[in-house]
């Protein structure tokens, strides 16, 4: 894996998307309500409306120990990330989850839908494709036993295979730690100036060498008032993640082979080093008598640097809002006609 290959424009806009989705998806339910109970009740039908914009800023330089040969490399890759001039897009994804009645056992199925809704992409003031973004939409069905919080995820239906392996792999884990979050918070209850700090993990969209990447944070929600049977939440959020991966090894030719078994020391092992920091502001509300997340923005700063096995650096400055909004579609219960008195 290279420095080039690396600072593809698609690998990161794939990474900064998927990081919305992510974030949009854990801070919108917000999990710290009066009642404390934010799980799936039987009936509920709701949409989120998720609008995700970014701006990325991306520059290369040569690390210290880098020899004369890789600066010049590096150097023409600078100047020509430069002239790209900053990266901006926006993507608009619609989440969908419905709730059915409880069966014999207590189970409540469910199924969650993901829709992209467009989007845009443009790199130093010019208009680029977008990726397909209808190859992220997906959907699962599941169960949820609310005696003991616990998950089944049962199919997951998605037109890309990638993504589809990716929840079925991360999704249940995620989900998992989310509801026994929400249990725990059950029996806790806020009163206004209170905080309560929630833990989010994000796998990284990007494989890296040895399955390495996992993004660790924490959102703290504080509850700024209780209005018209609506909490108001601030938001407060930092995501930290460093990570030395080892790289795989270049293929030895027969006489480097042939070297080796002479007594010749090998080439050392290279690694890739990340680090990504960030912090985010924003606020959500939720309404209590249906647990409907009705709006959340989280406004997010991030910063990365990775060295790659050339001696190269890249680092990269991203500008992210996240802005969700929510609506029920569940059907109002039928008024009772009163009966007519006899005559």
């Amino acid at each position: 894996m290279t420095l080039a290959n690396l600072a593809s424009p698609l690998r990161l806009t794939l990474l900064g998307t998927l990081l919305g989705f992510n974030i949009a998806a854990q801070a919108a339910p917000a999990p710290a309500a009066i009642s404390f109970d934010t799980t799936p009740r039987a009936g509920q039908h709701q949409r989120q409306l998720i609008d995700l914009k970014a701006v990325m800023k991306m520059r290369v330089e040569a690390a210290p120990e880098a020899t004369d040969e890789q600066r010049a490399k590096i150097a023409q890759a600078a100047q020509r990330m430069s002239q790209m001039g900053p990266m901006k897009f926006s993507t608009q994804m619609e989440q969908t989850m419905k709730v059915e009645q409880a069966d014999a056992e207590g189970w409540l199925p469910l199924t969650v839908s993901i829709a992209s809704k467009g989007g845009s992409m443009e790199m130093g003031g010019k208009a680029i494709p977008m990726p397909d973004t209808q190859a992220m939409n997906a959907s699962y069905s599941a169960r949820f036993n609310p005696k003991d919080f616990s998950f089944d995820f049962q199919q997951v239906q998605s037109s890309s295979p990638q993504l589809a392996e990716a929840m079925k792999a991360q999704g249940s884990a995620m989900i998992n730690e989310s509801l026994q979050l929400f249990k725990a918070l059950s029996q806790r209850p806020l009163k206004v100036g209170d905080s309560v700090d929630v833990p989010v993990t994000m796998a990284l969209p990007v494989p890296l060498p040895g399955g390495a990447g996992a993004m660790q944070g924490n959102v703290r929600y504080t509850l700024a008032r209780v209005d018209r049977g609506v909490a108001h939440f601030d938001l407060n959020m930092d995501l930290k993640m460093d990570i030395s991966a080892p790289l795989p090894s270049a293929p030895a030719s027969a006489a480097s082979a042939a070297s080796d078994s002479a007594g010749a020391a090998a080439e050392p092992a290279k690694t890739l080093q990340m680090q990504i920091g960030g912090s985010g502001k924003g606020t959500a509300s939720l309404r209590l008598a249906d647990r409907l997340p009705l709006a959340s923005r989280l406004a997010m700063d991030m910063k990365m640097t990775m060295n790659g096995p050339d001696n190269g650096r890249m680092l990269m400055d991203m500008d992210m809002v996240v802005v969700s909004k929510g609506e029920s579609l569940a059907k109002p219960a039928a008024a009772k006609t009163p009966a007519k008195k006899k005559p």
